[in-house]
This record gives structure tokens, sequence and C-alpha cells, in this order.
């Protein structure tokens, strides 16, 4: 049975996933890495390929992932200076009275000093000497294509055939950084990334089934890590007042990393009752594939955690908060909790991770010691 690994996208909340994974490996109690197939999206995209680069040693591979998110900064990703977040304030604003393609605002935040972090991070030769060794079957990371809207999962290894449906196709590469960066380009925010001919932003766009990937590369059996509790807070809690920018756009951020995948998931769930009712009665269901899953997802809000971090962020980071009306309440701190790439923020989430999944040993164990 082939076992893939799900790293969802999120922005900071990423974070969240190494920890999982540091409890996965240390419950694994091998040093060998159980999973076959990873499918990277977003940040999650660089989750991805660092845990693949050390597939011949996970356990070490874990270790250093939780170091270097723990040293991380605002500054690693993107340009937090006043001149850079005023500027292209300043250049949306005056967007109307220019011409010219080059007078268009490209988005909010400049992410160039990303390129330079995933340089020193991610090693893709060793990505392709742990594929080569067998040590991995397949690495995906997913974006997506800005002229045609379609959620290209570009992968490496695995021998598997192209595919093509309607608005997501898979497409064999020789997997690089520009890769990770346009998959982790959130749309607005970032600006987008060309590959080739074209440009590409957050794979999270347009992926209306985060799990397939997985299973076209092989995977029958799936470990999961989202980035959302799926706690819904009791009617006195919630926020009635209304909606600003940045709450609003809380919403749309979270429909795209996170929504999209749960109903996948559930899809998957619904469509394994079928094939065990069906296969009760003696007969096949044709199209059906049986699907083993293993979800993490986080006990805690990250709403509440990020609210707590929100006055360490950059003086520049919270005049945008505030212009956006994120504050520390409901959805406004879940919109800043996507740009918190602050290294005390980054672990508590990683801690809260490792946390949840001993929580799950049993299952967890039960899981990956098949």
């Amino acid at each position: 049975m082939t076992t893939g690994l799900i790293l969802s996208g999120g922005g900071a909340r990423a974070a969240y996933q190494v920890g999982v994974m540091r409890a996965a490996i240390e419950i694994h109690g091998r040093d060998t890495l159980p999973f076959d197939v990873i499918c990277g999206t977003s940040a999650g995209a660089i989750n991805a390929a660092f845990i693949a680069a050390n597939a011949h040693r996970p356990r070490e591979g874990l270790e250093a992932l939780y170091r270097t998110w723990r040293g991380i900064s605002p500054g690693d990703v993107y340009d937090p200076r006043w001149r850079a977040v005023i500027g292209s304030l300043a250049r949306i604003a005056l967007a109307p009275l220019r011409r010219g393609e080059r007078a268009a605002p490209r988005s909010l935040l400049d992410s160039e000093p990303l390129r330079g972090m995933l340089r020193n991070w991610l090693d893709f030769d060793a990505v392709r000497q742990n594929l080569a060794r067998g040590a991995l079957q397949s690495l995906c990371i997913t974006a997506m294509d800005y002229a045609t809207g379609t959620s290209v999962a570009f992968y490496e290894g695995g021998g598997v055939a192209p595919w093509d449906r309607i608005y997501r196709r898979g497409e064999p590469a020789r997997l690089g950084p520009e890769h990770v960066m346009a998959s982790a380009a959130i749309p607005i925010l970032f600006p987008a990334q060309r590959i080739g001919d074209a440009f590409y932003g957050d794979g999270a766009l347009r992926q209306l089934h985060p799990i397939s990937p997985a299973l076209k590369l092989g995977a029958s059996r799936l470990f999961v890590i989202g980035v959302s509790t799926r706690r819904v807070d009791a009617p006195e809690m919630l926020d009635r007042r209304r909606p600003t920018i940045g709450q609003m756009a809380g919403h749309m951020l979270n429909r795209e990393f996170i929504d999209n995948l749960e109903a996948d998931i559930l899809l998957a769930q619904r469509i394994n009752a079928l094939a065990d009712v069906v296969g009760a009665q003696g007969h096949d269901a044709p199209g059906t594939q049986h699907i083993e899953t293993l979800v993490i997802t986080p006990s805690q809000p990250f709403n509440a955690i990020a609210a707590a971090y929100m006055q360490a962020q950059p003086r520049s980071m919270r005049l945008l908060f505030r212009l956006l009306g994120a504050g520390p309440q409901g959805a406004g701190a879940s919109f800043a909790s996507y740009l918190m790439f602050d290294g005390n923020f980054c672990a508590r989430l990683m801690d809260l991770g490792y946390a949840d999944t001993m929580r799950e040993r049993d299952r967890v164990e039960a899981f990956l010691n098949v």
C-alpha cells in the first residue's frame, strides 16, 4: 500500500505541520520516512520539499526544519520595511493615474526575500537523490496557472503519466525553488511567479480536489495535516459587528486554504462508505477506490494565538493590518495569522501540532506502522 502525505497551505500556519510531523516520526519509531508520496501546497510546499530532501534521515530533517521555523522572521519571507509597504500601497492608490502595464500594481508585499530563503532551506539535488535511491516515490507541488485558471500539480518521480481534467492537470517537472515560490504566492499579497512562459499563483487557488494529486501518484492511504480547527465557536462568542476588509479577507483565505480540503476529505469518506455498502452486497463499485485517511487538525483556533502576537509584528505590518481592519478579533486575526512569519508564533503552532499528534498516538501508530 502506498501512503501519501498531504501538506495544505496557509502561510505561516504551515508551521503547525512541522510539529505534527515531528511527533509522527517519533511515534513511527524508525529512521525511515513512512510516506511514499508527498504533496505540498502553498507554504505546505516548503515543508514538503524540505521533508523530501531529508527522506533518508527524517528524524534529523524534522529537527532541522523545526529550528528553521523557530528562527524565521517576516523579513525572511517579504520586505517589511516602511519603504516597501508604503510604496506598494502608494502604487495601488496612484494606479488609476498612470498608464501602461508596468504601472499596474503587482501585489501588496514584495516576496523576493522568500526566494533567497528557499535557496538556503531547500536542496532539490537531495530530493532527486532520495527519489533515485527509493527513499521516496514522488514529490508534488501544486500551483495555479493565472492564464487558464487551472490547478497544476507539478510532480517528480513515480513514473506516472500526465493527466488532464477540467481545471486541473498533472505535469512532470524538474522541481526547483520557482515551483515553491509559485505555490506560495498568495494572491494580492504576493506577486505571481513565472515558470516557463506562464505565471502562477498560490496552489490553493482553484484546487477543488486537494487530495487528487496524491491519488493520481498512486497513494491509497493519506496522512492529512490541516491548518484550522474543526471546532465552531459558541453563538455567544461570535463577533456580530459589521465585518471589515481584513475579516472578509480572512474568510476568503480560509475558503481557499481550508474548506476545499475539508470537502475533499468528506467526499473520500462518502465514497469509502459507498464502496463498503456495494462490496457487502457482493458487487463491484466501478470507479471507486477505498481511501484510508488519517487527518490531524489543530485543537485550538489559530485566531486566538495570533491575537497574542500581533503587537510583536513589524510596525509596517501592524499599520497594514489596521488599514484593512484586521484586528485581534475573529477573522481579522485569522487574516493576520497567514502573514505572521514570527519565530515565537510559529513555535507555538509547532508545539501545538506536536501535542495534538501525541494525543492521537494510538491512531497515528496504527496508521503508520501497518
